[in-house]
């Protein structure tokens, strides 16, 4: 399983010579299975440049998108995404119920006019809609080989963990944007953690980390963690490797790289994601 980054800003996406190292795209993910299985994770910004690469490859015109929740910085590469103009390609766009609002519903809402002149209903590639359980303890849906898990999180108008595993290579990764670890309740924690830990620890924890210990009583109630959060967590769970993501639009490059210094003090072999990371698992 490979998985590679297009998109590690939150809120909004930046641009300028002092966010290069990082990047300014919104959330968006690539992850290839042992099968040729491809599932994107959100639509952020990075969303446009996950459909060049695939309409320039020789891959099997078929996808599997996972939405965390529905806040812009996550949906705005939708209408820029070139496979759904390309009759020849199928999408499944999946996703629990989120504050009362399905996958197919949002969708329409993005495409809806006057926003864009391409509605669902007339985009050339065919596209299907699928809603995840979220009441079923340890429900799964596979996408080939490739085996997805989900929890939902403590966002505002909800968010969704997932959890992908390659039985193929033994790969695990484990996807947690936009939670705010601090509010969350007893719960919500004890669920997550196990999301986690079965069928064993993640090879690759991914957890959002966009405030810190100093300025997140500011933010308290936006739906963020603290990157000194993601670190306890992921010891929680026993990761063996830990990225965290959704940076502050106002954090370039000279902040992040002051924030990994920190991290790697706590956590030797924890970074700071980067727009075009890839992992091999």
């Amino acid at each position: 399983m490979i998985i590679t980054l297009f998109g590690v800003r939150g809120t909004s996406p930046v641009i300028g010579p002092e966010y290069k190292e990082y990047g300014g795209e919104t959330t968006s993910v690539l992850v290839e299975g042992a099968e040729g299985e491809i599932v994107v994770i959100d639509a952020g910004t990075g969303l446009r440049k996950i459909g060049e690469r695939l309409l320039s490859q020789n891959v099997e015109p078929s996808l599997l998108l996972l939405m965390t929740h529905y806040h812009l910085d996550h949906v705005a590469g939708l209408p820029s995404f070139s496979p759904l103009y390309n009759g020849d390609w199928r999408i499944t766009a999946v996703a629990p119920i989120m504050d009362g609002r399905s996958v197919d519903e949002v969708l329409d809402r993005v495409f809806a006019e006057p926003f864009w002149p391409l509605q669902v209903d007339t985009l050339p590639a065919r596209l299907d809609f699928a809603t995840l359980s979220r009441d079923i303890p340890g429900s799964l849906f596979k996408c080939g080989g490739l085996e997805i898990r989900w929890r939902l999180l403590h966002h505002p108008g909800g968010a969704t963990a997932y959890r992908i595993d390659d039985p193929i290579t033994g790969g695990s990764f484990v996807f947690a944007t936009d939670v705010e670890w601090e509010e969350s309740s007893t719960e919500e924690r004890e669920t997550f953690l196990r999301l986690c830990g079965e069928p064993s620890p993640p090879d690759l924890l991914v957890f959002d980390g966009q405030f810190s210990r100093e300025n997140y009583d500011k933010f308290r109630g936006w739906g963020h963690s603290a990157w000194q959060t993601a670190v306890e967590v992921s010891r929680k769970v026993n990761a063996k490797q830990l990225l965290i993501t959704h940076h502050d639009p106002k954090s370039n490059d000279v902040v992040l790289n002051e924030i990994e210094k920190k991290l790697k003090d706590l956590q030797p072999k924890a970074n700071l994601a980067r727009d075009g990371m890839k992992f091999v698992l």
